[in-house]
């Protein structure tokens, strides 16, 4: 595992990236045509604010811009000053206490997902539990 300590000379290791969908936002019903609805995870608002008092914390969404605001809408209900993202040449975020909606993958100290496969330097180890999550091997943890 990779430890990022707080660096004030890398921008990397001053934020954190937070998936939204199934991470953040209880999307249990599917897409829905881009609506943004669910309930918060439980235990993700909480988590997000721990984060803000130690690091930048941006939201990452593989949703197209046009429901951008409607992410930071639905973190401002829940009391988080959030802004949407509109540099296109945004390679990172360092804004501690407000909350970035992104759709790129920002410089980070580390990335919390729901669909991520973490990444400690097998590929056969990381390749094995990826074909699980497409469907194609059973369960690397149980072969």
């Amino acid at each position: 595992m990779t430890v990022v300590p707080l660096d004030p000379n890398s921008t990397a290791s001053q934020a954190v990236g937070v998936d939204f969908d199934l991470t953040l936002a209880d999307h249990s019903a599917g897409w829905m045509e881009g609506r943004i609805y669910g309930e918060p995870i439980p235990g993700a608002l909480e988590a997000v604010r721990g984060l803000l008092a130690v690091r930048a914390v941006f939201v990452v969404t593989a949703r197209h811009r046009r429901h951008h605001q409607g992410v930071a809408d639905w973190l401002t209900r829940y009391g988080f000053d959030v802004i949407v993202d509109t540099d296109p040449d945004r390679s990172h975020w360092t804004e501690r206490g407000q909350l970035l909606v992104t759709n790129k993958k920002l410089g980070g100290a580390c990335y919390i997902d729901d669909r991520a496969v973490h990444f400690t330097g097998d590929w056969t180890e990381a390749l094995a539990e990826a074909h699980y999550r497409l469907g194609l091997r059973p369960d690397p943890a149980h072969s």
